[in-house]
């Protein structure tokens, strides 16, 4: 990669718009990321201006000859406040253009540089695209990032020095640019891949006495989130106190007095399968299998797998999955016990444990379960308390089905 990705000066650039500015640090801090890692996220709180730099680093890009400048977000209501930056700079600049389709979002300057604009919601546009610069507005809006690894990230293959930014208020640990921004600080590990946070206080525009008026119109939580950047989420989080430093840790070596396990058959979704350790009070999630696309067979043998492994002496099942749990008796010699479905008993059972810090994952073992847990959330729209259906419910209902049940089976046994 080159010294530096933009060849026009962009402090120069500013001082030539119809209205010079200057960038805050906020700001400045996407030049030089951009201009030495291949990979930038930029977590910013709210009124910091970054959708606005990020225009200007759109335009500052496509004065260059021949250059493919994409920028993607949730939807094109979102996507078009930087489309609508960069098209009025174009007229204000004097630019010709060669080609302008508003339809389709498309602008072709007379040098060769081309600007598109596209949602993530979708997906078959995003395929077969190149870009020099990708610019991802409100990254964490969306909901994964499979929009990126399997349409996007061929993108920027095309070309040699190709740079993808990702610029969003942050939505939680569960969120996958959560992810992504850990990349940026650890350089060891992703040399490529950078990232900063720069809350309210990088925009010397605003004063205290606005930002008092904004907290005022929203949750503590709320506010901690768009303004000061925090990786929480709002009230919505069903497992609010789900904390990485506090419940992951290395447990696999461990001695257990039961190892337990959770299955949730998805039938049109993912197939999850849990295994629990048990010391007598604290319950630890030491290892996971999904698959989207497995056969019973193919489950059987990974599940029969875990068996041997861990010496798992009870699993449970989603009560609902009957047909599933008599093949794997008769066809296998494995045998589950019914789960107790009782939704929101399970997971108030779950939210204590974690407050009273008696539910932990294994770093190795279970990444991808605690980051469903951490995303785990409420349904808004519903008078009955109700989780989202999601990515993230499968592995939430099989660590219920394990943990809640064992417990009350537990309870019924000392009773009786």
């Amino acid at each position: 990669m080159s010294d530096n990705f933009f060849k026009l000066p962009v402090d120069k650039l500013l001082q030539r718009l119809p209205k010079p500015v200057a960038f805050n640090e906020g700001q400045q801090a996407m030049v030089d990321g951009l201009n030495h890692k291949r990979f930038w996220v930029q977590i910013a709180g709210r009124r910091t201006g970054k959708s606005y730099a990020a225009a200007l680093l759109a335009f500052a890009k496509l004065l260059e000859p021949g250059q493919q400048v994409m920028v993607v977000a949730p939807n094109f209501t979102l996507s078009s406040i930087i489309w609508d930056y960069v098209t009025d700079l174009i007229k204000q600049m004097g630019i010709v253009v060669h080609k302008f389709n508003k339809t389709d979002k498309v602008v072709k300057l007379i040098n060769g540089s081309i600007f598109r604009l596209l949602s993530a919601n979708n997906r078959d546009s995003l395929v077969g695209r190149a870009a020099n610069l990708l610019i991802i507005d409100e990254a964490a809006i969306i909901p994964d990032d499979e929009y990126f690894l399997r349409d996007l990230r061929p993108a920027l293959s095309t070309f040699t020095d190709s740079r993808c930014l990702w610029i969003s208020t942050p939505r939680g640990k569960g969120n996958y640019l959560y992810n992504y921004y850990m990349r940026g600080q650890d350089p060891e590990s992703y040399p490529e891949w950078g990232s900063a946070i720069y809350t309210w206080r990088s925009n010397p525009m605003l004063s205290e006495k606005d930002i008092a008026e904004a907290k005022k119109t929203m949750t503590r939580a709320l506010f901690l989130q768009e303004y000061e950047c925090e990786w929480t989420t709002t009230e919505s989080q069903i497992y609010e106190y789900l904390d990485e430093e506090k419940h992951k840790g290395d447990y696999q070596t461990k001695k257990f007095v039961e190892v337990i396990a959770g299955l949730d058959v998805g039938y049109r979704d993912e197939n999850v399968f849990v295994v629990i350790g048990f010391d007598g009070q604290n319950y630890y999630i030491i290892d996971e299998y999904v698959s989207k696309e497995s056969t019973t067979s193919e489950l059987a043998s990974v599940i029969q797998e875990k068996i041997d492994e861990w010496r798992i002496d009870t699993i449970y099942i989603d009560s609902a999955a009957q047909q599933v749990k008599a093949d794997f008796a008769y066809d296998y010699d494995i045998y589950a016990e019914n789960a107790i479905k009782s939704v929101n008993d399970g997971i108030s059972f779950l939210q204590v444990l974690i407050e009273q810090d008696k539910l932990y994952f294994d770093n190795d073992g279970a990444p991808h379960t605690f980051h469903a847990m951490s995303a785990y959330k409420w349904n808004q729209s519903t008078d009955i308390p109700k989780p989202v259906h999601d990515w993230a419910s499968h592995p939430c209902d099989a660590v219920r089905y394990a943990i809640y049940t064992h417990h009350k089976m537990s309870s019924i046994s000392i009773y009786n």
